[in-house]
């Protein structure tokens, strides 16, 4: 599959699912910027998304708005925000589902994202995956649920340990047992 062909599928998928989202280039590279609301958990209700198109792979970030960014970039805890981002870096893996009970796929670990704080003085929050055009041929339905389901889902279920970290309301121990509960169901003990 081409980067052209996947663009053109994923366009046609968001379209098909009345999913926000505008078509423009980033530095030549061809992108789809994505809105995702009633995430209710995250800052003002929103998330942002982007999708690049390289040659061989699509990079898909889902990231806070700029609230998330401006208190991220004013607080005092990035430390202990880091802890809590490469504790999620290193437990914390999206099991994929058709949501309707395996009638269109069984559930699996398809992809590997990454969480961290962008080094562009932007200071997005951000949950990023490189996808291969190859996978993405294989899987289409199943990388397309991952893109606009699993990934926003993931982030808004962590924004509140997140801004928690941030705000100074929890410390990284507290919001690492928070995630092991929510996520794991693990005893909330980091």
């Amino acid at each position: 599959m081409t980067n052209i062909q996947a663009k053109a599928k994923i366009g046609q998928y968001l379209k098909e699912h009345f999913i926000r989202h505008q078509e423009d280039e980033d530095d030549g590279i061809s992108r789809y910027t994505i809105l995702y609301k009633g995430c209710e958990n995250c800052p003002d209700k929103v998330l942002e998304a982007c999708i690049w198109f390289y040659p061989d792979v699509m990079e898909c970030r889902v990231y806070y708005n700029c609230n998330g960014a401006q208190w991220c970039r004013e607080s005092g805890h990035r430390g202990e925000l880091m802890r809590l981002l490469n504790f999620c870096n290193a437990r914390v893996w999206i099991c994929m589902d058709d949501g309707e009970g395996g009638a269109l796929y069984r559930p699996g670990y398809l992809y590997t994202p990454r969480f961290y704080i962008t080094e562009d003085d932007c200071f997005d929050i951000t949950l990023t995956t490189m996808i291969p055009l190859d996978f993405y041929e294989m899987a289409p339905l199943e990388t397309e649920d991952y893109i606009t389901a699993a990934c926003p889902e993931l982030m808004d279920r962590l924004s509140i340990p997140v801004f928690s970290v941030l705000l100074g309301k929890a410390s990284a121990e507290q919001a690492i047992g928070r995630v092991k509960e929510e996520l794991f169901g693990e005893s909330g003990q980091a």
